[in-house]
């Protein structure tokens, strides 16, 4: 009898310690990236930088996963995205109808970048212009953002790599973090330490 009662008692306490485990779990956000609205000729790099650079940026974050199915191809198509990103209520219509949680949109207007000539250095200018969207539909809230950048840097340092695209990325990045408010610690502050 014993026995029967230990073996009882050790299956209520299996089962209260695994209740927790039966809860609901916190689902991903879903997240819709649209297409680069790329209005700088001739550049089609910047395509494939925008999309390596946003699903990056998407994927290092938890609680977030991006979504492509034919519901929400559908509804981009419907949108009709032209030159310019959509609006918000055009982005809110795109997370209803593609039933996802938030939508990003980015436009380049233009990237290229300037020789500046010295006396002292020869150095590079960056020239980088466009609009980062999003619409989040569980909170309600659009987000609109100017892209712009005008970074110098000396032009022996840019002579082995695509400079202006790795910036492109960059600003990609923080675009993306911003409109999932991500937040960055900050290393050089004082800490507390624990008594």
């Amino acid at each position: 009898m014993k026995k029967v009662l230990r073996y009882l008692l050790m299956t209520v306490m299996a089962l209260c310690l695994s209740v927790p485990c039966f809860g609901t779990a916190a689902e991903a956000a879903s997240v819709a990236l649209l297409p680069l609205i790329n209005n700088v000729e001739g550049d089609q790099l910047s395509n494939q930088i925008y999309y390596k650079s946003a699903i990056a940026a998407i994927n290092a974050q938890k609680g977030f996963m991006i979504v492509e199915n034919d519901k929400l191809t559908a509804a981009i198509d419907a949108a009709k995205i032209g030159k310019e990103v959509p609006t918000s209520a055009a982005l809110a219509k795109i997370a209803k109808d593609g039933d996802v949680d938030i939508v990003i949109a980015m436009q380049l207007d233009k990237l290229e970048d300037l020789a500046l000539y010295s006396s002292e250095e020869n150095k590079l200018q960056l020239v980088l212009e466009g609009k980062a969207v999003a619409y989040n539909r569980l909170t309600g809230k659009a987000y609109s953002h100017r892209i712009y950048d005008d970074k110098v840097i000396p032009e022996a340092l840019s002579s082995r790599w695509d400079w202006t695209h790795e910036e492109f990325g960059r600003n990609v990045r923080a675009e993306i973090n911003r409109i999932l408010e991500v937040k960055k610690i900050n290393l050089d502050a004082p800490r507390m330490s624990g008594l």
